[in-house]
């Protein structure tokens, strides 16, 4: 198998080259069944690599130390979970990563369910516009009150965090009451332009929250909708 930028030899199809750079991977999948871990790496193929799961404390050191070294050889910054104990296994890939891991736990399927939504998944987060500022510089707009106090502000920066958002803008409260109760974030949808609308909510207030994305048209607003979900 060779780099299909400069022609060097790889280890597998999905190898980085540490000839020229190039990634031959950008995302992995994870998912547990029947004791047997896969990782899936996603690119121009799809390469699968599975591991049997022992549950001593040992072997399981070992299995997610292994599964970090293969990540971290693919150079990729983002694995999905999904299957049996995923939220485990999510904890156990973070805590064993190598280099900066972005770990999304997705909805409950079957293997090959997960396998083509992996696919459709990272070829269109791949299209999708980045931008790299400081995510208190991204919240703005004429309404700088954000309600349900710290609590309400770390969900707002949560949102700001991601690659995929450029600007967080707070409206208006509306239905000012008690202000009892927990504070919570509840994204929406996604309108024609790909941007995100959402409703922080701290007991009877609700505030209207504008996230404007990098997206370009609804289809892609809608991928980077489940991502935010998932950083929530």
């Amino acid at each position: 198998m060779r780099c299909k930028n400069c022609g060097n030899r790889l280890l597998s199809k999905t190898s980085f080259c540490l000839y020229c750079g190039e990634r031959n991977a950008y995302g992995c999948g994870a998912y547990l069944e029947n004791e047997k871990l896969k990782l899936v790496f996603i690119g121009e193929d799809v390469e699968t690599l599975a591991f049997k799961v022992y549950d001593d404390e040992v072997s399981l050191r070992n299995l997610f130390e292994i599964c970090a070294e293969r990540i971290h050889e693919r150079r990729v910054d983002r694995v999905v979970v999904s299957g049996e104990r995923k939220d485990f296994v999510a904890s156990m890939i973070s805590k064993f990563a190598l280099s900066d891991l972005e770990v999304l736990v997705t909805d409950d399927m079957n293997f090959d369910e997960f396998v083509g939504k992996l696919v459709e998944f990272f070829k269109r987060v791949r299209k999708i516009k980045k931008v790299y500022v400081d995510p208190e510089e991204k919240i703005s707009g004429a309404h700088s009150t954000i309600i349900g106090g710290r609590e309400g502000f770390n969900l707002i920066m949560k949102l700001a965090r991601s690659p995929y958002v450029k600007k967080v803008v707070p409206g208006v409260i509306e239905n000012k009451g008690t202000s009892q109760g927990g504070v919570r974030i509840k994204l929406t949808r996604s309108d024609d332009r790909g941007n995100i609308r959402a409703l922080l909510i701290h007991g009877a207030a609700v505030q209207q929250i504008y996230v404007i994305t990098t997206a370009s048209n609804k289809e892609e607003g809608e991928v980077v909708l489940k991502e935010l979900i998932s950083l929530l």
